[in-house]
This record gives C-alpha cells, structure tokens and sequence, in this order.
C-alpha cells in the first residue's frame, strides 16, 4: 500500500458489505476530502504516509467530526492531551521533527513550543500535558499530531519488513499501556489469529480497516 509494506485487505473478514463500503467512500469523499483534504495531504508528504490510512483512522475515529469529543479523547483523530503531548516530545527527541511540522506546530502551541525546543535526545515525555483540549479541536493541528503518532507506530510495529497494522491500530486505539497493549506489543501469531485476543471494540477496528469491504481496501 502505497509506501507502506502491508498488503490490502489484510484478512478475510468483513465489517461491512459492498453497500456499506461504497457509503463509507462515499461519505469521506463528501466530508472528510472537502473539508481537511488540504491538511490530509499536507500531512501525509510531511510524515510519509499514505493519504488513504489517515483518512481511515480520522472516518474510524470521528466520522469527521473536528469536534468529536469523549472523555478521553479529543478531535478528529482522538486523542487524549497527555498522549500528544508525549508523541510530540517523543518526535523531537528521536531528531524527527522537521522544519515544516515545527513550524505548524509553533501556530497553534505559541510560546508552549519553547518546551520542545529544550527536549533533549531520545527524551520520549517531559513530566507535563502541555497540549490543550482546544489544540485537539484544531483539525490541522490534530491531524499532524495524530499522524506523527501513527508514523511512529508503524515504524515501530514493523516487522521482518511487515508492518502489523493490527498492532498499530490495538495501540493506537487503546493508549500504549493498556494491558491488552501489552499483551499484543508481545504477540506472535498472525492477524487472524489475533483478533480472538482482544475486545470485540478493538477486533471490529482491526477489521473495519483491514478486511475485505474495509476501510483501506475501499479506499486503495
């Protein structure tokens, strides 16, 4: 898939149907596209994803709504405050942020940014939430925090030259220290079989972006 090494769809199953599969296209061509196209876009050549799964993620997890809002998470790529703030220390500590990412960040952050500035090498937090609620509501900002985090976990979770999007997606969705996290950063068995290990919440996600009919398979 596109600069990804990960074949699409990735399992058998399916979510949706056809119809279903076509609608979902349908509303992210008439909701997503129109209205965050340019960030979507932006963001994918600044981190190196494929357009289509950021896309995905932002359908999954907030249907395009910038204003989706739980109690713990915010925006179109909910996230949570404290999981921002320590991808984006995590980004700048690795050496990875660059100029441009930086520059969009400084928009929205202001005089916050200077916390990044003082991050040192392979510093992943610094101990504080300095990214707001209202950041999240800011669809680029949230768009290009949220794929820095993603861009994270798929180099991460990349393996023997694969990436497990399955693994990808467990932690992405549920926060890296979750106890099903835990358990799935260690697991060996394939995407099959792993979707009998975790929730039925996390198994549908899996699914919904990587089966036949699903989200990647439309869109790619």
């Amino acid at each position: 898939m596109g600069s990804l090494a990960l074949k699409i769809p990735e399992i058998n199953n399916s979510y949706y149907d056809s119809t279903e599969a076509s609608a979902n296209e349908s509303k992210i061509k008439a909701i997503i596209r129109p209205n965050f196209g340019a960030y979507i876009n932006n963001t994918a050549y600044l981190v190196n994803l494929p357009k289509e799964l950021i896309e995905a993620f932002i359908f999954i997890e907030s249907a395009g709504n910038p204003n989706a809002s739980t109690k713990y998470a915010t925006g179109l790529m909910q996230l949570s405050t404290a999981s921002a703030s320590d991808t984006l220390v995590t980004e700048k500590g690795a050496g990875r942020l660059s100029v441009q990412e930086a520059n969009i960040l400084k928009k929205y952050l202001g005089s916050r940014f200077s916390l990044l500035e003082n991050v040192k090498a392979n510093q992943t937090s610094i101990g504080k939430t300095f990214v707001t609620k209202e950041d999240l509501l800011k669809p680029e900002f949230n768009i290009l925090v949220g794929s820095i985090l993603l861009k994270q976990l798929v180099d991460e979770f990349t393996e023997n030259g694969k990436v497990r999007m399955d693994k990808v997606i467990t932690i992405y969705n549920g926060g890296r220290f979750s106890s099903i996290s835990k358990k799935v950063i260690k697991y060996k068995g394939n995407t099959t079989q792993l979707l009998s290990q975790v929730p039925k919440e996390t198994s549908a996600y899996i699914v919904k972006l990587l089966g036949t009919n699903g989200l990647l398979d439309t869109l790619v």
